[in-house]
C-alpha cells in the first residue's frame, strides 16, 4: 500500500511538476519546479591554512553537542511522527512567518538537518519579497515510507503543497513534492537528522 502511494505520487510529481518556471523559498525549496539538476563538482583538497581540528571532518566538542541537541517538544515517539511534525511545520507557512518557522525547524532537529534550517534562518535572502507579494504555502503529508534494501535508514515522504500568492506566485498549481530524509534515535524518543528536498 505505501509502495503504491508513493509510486503514484512520484508519477504525479513527474508529470505535474516540470513545466512551472522555478523560484526558491527561504526554507530552500523550488517552488512548482522540476528536478532539480546537480552540477558536477570536482573535488579540491582543503588549503595547507585550515586548522588541524578542522580537518578530516572535526569540529568542535562544544558545537558538536549543539548541533546534536534538540528541544524536548521536538522529540517524537516513532520516527514517522518526527518526520510527520517536521513536514508539517516545513510545508505550512506565510511570508510573514517564516523566520518563527525556521526557528521551529531548528529546534525539532540534529545533525545535517540542523544546521541546513540554520544556514536558511540566518540568510532571510528572499523574505522581503516574499512578504510583498504575500506569498503563502500549505500542505499536508500524504504517504511517509521507510526506504528498503541498499536505502534501509531513509525515509520518504511525500506533500501535496499549493503555494498562493501575487506577482510570479499568483495561480501556481496544487503539486507534491518528494523529500529524502533520516531520523535519529536520541535519549527520550526520535528527532530527524537530515531532510532532502528532492523536487
Amino acid at each position: 500500500m505505501k509502495r503504491a502511494a508513493i509510486t503514484t505520487a512520484v508519477a504525479l510529481l513527474l508529470s505535474g511538476c516540470a513545466s512551472s518556471a522555478s523560484m526558491t523559498t527561504p526554507l530552500g525549496r523550488s517552488i512548482a519546479a522540476g528536478p532539480p539538476r546537480a552540477a558536477p563538482v570536482a573535488p579540491t583538497p582543503a588549503p595547507p591554512g585550515d586548522p588541524p581540528a578542522e580537518r578530516g571532518g572535526t569540529i568542535p566538542a562544544a558545537a558538536s553537542v549543539a548541533e546534536n541537541s534538540v528541544a524536548p517538544a521536538g522529540v517524537a515517539t516513532s520516527p514517522q511522527l518526527a518526520l510527520r511534525r517536521y513536514a508539517l511545520v516545513y510545508v505550512n507557512w506565510r511570508a510573514a512567518d517564516l523566520r518563527e518557522r525556521e526557528h521551529q525547524l531548528v529546534a525539532t532537529s540534529i545533525g545535517a538537518a540542523k544546521l541546513m534550517a540554520e544556514q536558511t534562518a540566518a540568510a532571510q535572502s528572499a523574505t522581503a519579497a516574499l512578504i510583498a507579494d504575500g506569498v503563502a504555502n500549505s500542505g499536508q503529508v500524504v504517504a511517509i515510507a521507510p526506504g528498503e534494501g541498499p536505502d534501509v535508514g531513509q525515509w520518504v515522504i511525500v506533500t501535496q503543497e499549493h503555494t498562493t500568492g501575487t506577482g510570479p506566485y499568483a495561480g501556481l498549481p496544487t503539486s507534491p513534492h518528494i523529500t529524502l530524509a533520516r531520523v535519529q534515535h536520541v535519549k527520550t524518543g526520535w528527532a530527524v537528522s537530515a531532510w532532502n528536498p528532492a523536487s
